[in-house]
Order: C-alpha cells, then structure tokens, then sequence
C-alpha cells in the first residue's frame, strides 16, 4: 500500500474517531439526561368525611334522690347485671366511701409486699421487666386522653415499684405508712352504707355523658337514613336523672354521607379500612353494611360495620375518617420517565454511565407520578434506588449517557 493511500484511510479513521467524539460531546452536553431516584411509595384511593358513629345506648337513670358513687371508672366494663354504681344519703358520704376503698386497696397491697420475706427467690431482673410492662399498660390506659382503666393499672405498678424497693434493701418496712393509711381511713369514720345499687342492664362499657343521641340514633333503623336525615339530626334534651349509658361491644357502624359518585366505589359486603383521627384506633377494619341511594343528584349514606370496641370510641359521636377503598404499595416513579417500547411500558435505568430499559408494571397512576410494582430481585426489573431518566432524548439499550 502505498503512502498516499495510507493517508487517505488515517484520516478517514480520524474522521470516524471524531464524529464519534462529536455525537458522544453532543449526547452529553447538548442533549442532557435528567434523572431520579426511585424510592417506596404507598398511595390509595378513598374519600375523607364525617363519621357518626351507631351503636346499641341504654341510658341508666336514676331520680330516687341521694347521691350516686360510682363502682366503676368511666369507661370501664361491667356485666349483665353487674353493679355500676352505689346511692348514698348524701355526696359527702358518697366521696368518703370511694375514699375509704381505695385506702383498704393500698392498704393491703402493702400489708402483702410487708410479709414478703422469701428474697433470695426474687429474680430482679424479671421484677425490672414487670415494672416496665406495668408502665406500658398505664401509658396506653391513658393514651386516648381518658383515665380508664389508670387507677388500677397505677396500683400494679405501684405494688411492683415498692416490693422491688424491698427485694434491692431500698425500704426494709412499710409499717409506718400502713400505720398512716389506717389513721387516714379512721378520720374518715365508717364507711356509709349505701340505700341501693344500681344495675347494668346489658354487658358493655359504661360512659358517664349522655349526649341526647341516645334514641334519636339506633340500630334498627339504619337502612332509612338518608343524606337529608343525616344532616337534619338535633340530639334530644338530656334528662337530669341520667347517672350513665351503657354501650354495647358487640357490632357497631358508622355512618357517613357521601356523594353519589363516591358512593360508587364501594360495594356492600366488602372490606375497608377507615382511617381516623383517634389516638387508640388510628386505623379501623369495616365491612361495607349497607349503601343507602336515593338519586344521582343526591348525596348517598355509607354505613360500615365494626366489632372493634374500646373506651375512646364508646365515648365519641361524631369523628373524621377516610375511607380507603384500595391502597398501592410498590415503587414511585416520575411519570416523564414512564416510555413505551415496543407496545411495553417501562422506564430507562442508568448503570455505569448506561442506559437500561426495565419494563415495569403500573398499579397506580396519578397527575404527576405512578406507583409501580415492586418485583422480586432480577436483572431485568426496577429496584429501590435505581437512578431512572426522567429527560433525554434518542434513548435505547447501551447508550452511553456520561
């Protein structure tokens, strides 16, 4: 080959060399990539309103004159038949009783850690463990802002600080506090005997306010609520005599007015989740009971169907909620990433200065990203934390981006 033919073919290959260089230059910095990261997501799809809650109320009255001392803390439970509250002559004597049976409580809580003497048979390790239990029990008596259920879970946590107290040599003898109870109980004289006893007459909670929806909202007649009833609804005037309500603990609903379109994204029989705003129940599981239609041009009523019970929710009438229809848990990504190839949607992947198309499965999709399946671990699928393109022009498999 002579000299002038070699020349010719070494610029040609420069030439190649150099528009290579030019396309690659022009890819990166006249046609840019923009990309993102991909993280988890969950979205769902529901409507948010106000819940009235139904439930089976027996009001308890009492007009016989006295004053009414409580056996039972508010919001506690009580059986069929079992004793919600003592009548007493008057509200002092019914204070002193109240009183002198918490002393008798503390009093022989501490007569019982006083013959406590097998200390070589105490595990402290298991006492520290209890302590923190019990202390875990009394936070989450007093977590939906009532008391319900504290004194008694106090009084666990107490005997428990104070028989450690006795295992560690911290106290040797409660003799002189048990002494001072005593001489507190004795000032207070005997306990007044009460004139009667009022009765639960149903299993349930017991809730000391009475809000005068009562007998306005009952379990009936929840398939003729309509939107119109629902916001027409005036509680009735409490009477004076009303000591307390028993709710019942079995099957309950909630009642919300929705729109006529929302209404249509539900489907009696089926299971929901409703959100809500109570520290107890953040999250609730319902049954879609009954969906009360009147007209498209009329908002309808959802009533849900609940079994789970607690005291925050016997006490509350009205609360906000949302119910969630579906939820989506998978991948989020930037819709400007979402492309079609081939007739298949994915998305481009950046690996080592590369791009990768990864087909993807979309699950849900709103104004400005998607949610997509999270699949098992493979080369070929979109992974937590892969760097996707969501700008850039003239992709396809190998190109070099950087």
């Amino acid at each position: 080959m002579n000299k002038r033919v070699f020349d010719v073919l070494k610029w040609v290959a420069i030439g190649f060399v150099g528009v290579y260089i030019l396309v690659q230059l022009y890819s990166a910095v006249i046609e840019p990539v923009t990309t993102d990261t991909v993280y988890t997501y969950s979205s769902f799809s529901g409507y948010s309103a106000k819940g009235c809650i139904i439930r089976n109320e027996t009001v308890v009255e009492h007009d016989n004159g006295g004053a009414v001392g409580y056996k039972v803390e508010n919001g506690g439970r009580v059986a069929k038949n079992g004793a919600i509250a003592e009548i007493f002559a008057s509200d002092a004597e019914a204070e002193a009783n109240v009183e002198c049976e918490q002393l008798d409580k503390q009093i022989e809580t501490l007569e019982q850690l006083q013959s406590y003497n097998d200390l070589n048979a105490a595990d402290l390790g298991a006492l520290s463990s209890k302590i923190r239990t019990a202390l875990t029990d009394v936070t989450a008596a007093t977590q939906n802002g009532t008391v319900t259920g504290g004194s008694e879970q106090a009084q666990t946590l107490l005997g428990l600080i104070n028989r450690r107290q006795i295992v560690t040599g911290e106290t040797k003898d409660f003799g002189a506090l048990i002494a001072s109870l005593k001489e507190k109980k004795a000032a207070l004289g005997s306990a007044a005997k009460p004139t009667g006893t009022l009765r639960s007459p149903g299993s349930g909670y017991v809730i000391y306010s009475v809000d005068g929806y009562e007998n306005i909202l009952g379990t009936d007649n929840i398939t003729e609520l309509t939107a119109d009833k629902m916001q027409s609804l005036e509680p009735e005037e409490t009477s004076g005599s009303a000591v307390c309500k028993i709710v019942g603990d079995y099957e309950w609903y909630i009642a919300a007015v929705v729109p006529f379109s929302e209404s249509l994204n539900m489907k009696e029989g089926s299971t929901v989740t409703v959100r809500t705003a109570l520290r107890s129940v953040p999250e609730l599981q319902c049954t879609v009971k009954y969906i009360n239609k009147q007209s498209v041009q009329e908002n309808a009523v959802v009533i849900l169907s609940c079994s789970t019970m607690n005291t925050e929710l016997a006490s509350t009438r009205y609360f906000d909620i949302t119910v969630i229809y579906k939820e989506y848990k998978g991948l989020k990504v930037d819709n400007r990433a979402i492309r079609v190839v081939d007739g298949n949607k994915g998305v481009y992947v950046v690996t080592a200065s590369q791009v990768k198309f990864v087909p993807v499965n979309v699950l849900w999709s709103g104004e400005n990203y998607s949610v997509v399946e999270q699949q098992a671990s493979t080369s070929k699928v979109l992974r937590i934390y892969d760097e996707i393109v969501v700008k850039g022009k003239n992709l396809y498999d190998g190109k070099i981006i950087r």
